[in-house]
């Protein structure tokens, strides 16, 4: 008789396995994976913007080159008055105008890749 009992609770216990698995393990499981999913997505997608960055930075600096922008702006500081030209230099003003081109191309850039 009691080996009958023992296949009923083994048969029970592994009932109870089973539905445990398939009520909350399972929703468990599934949870932690789309989780996994969408981290390595958003991983993904920020590496990708990364590298796009960096390939729009580069066609951003090739296009100064071509459109020979710093030869305008050094006939412009040639222009100016040797005062008003160290003093630009000693602020650091042509750094700057050429900061802000560079990153205004490689916007230009980046929005034209679709990013």
């Amino acid at each position: 008789m009691s080996v009958i009992v023992d296949i009923v609770n083994a048969i029970t216990d592994v009932y109870d396995v089973v539905q445990k698995f398939f009520t909350e393990d399972l929703y468990h499981l599934l949870t932690q994976f789309i989780a996994w999913c969408i981290k390595w997505a958003a991983v993904a997608y920020w590496k990708l913007k990364l590298s796009a960055l960096s390939f729009a930075y580069d066609v951003a600096i090739d296009l100064l080159s071509s459109l020979q922008l710093s030869q305008y702006l050094q006939s412009f500081w040639g222009a100016l008055d040797g005062r008003i030209a160290s003093m630009m230099q000693f602020f650091r003003i042509p750094e700057a105008i050429n900061i802000i081109l560079s990153g205004f191309f490689t916007k230009f850039v980046f929005r034209f890749l679709g990013f």
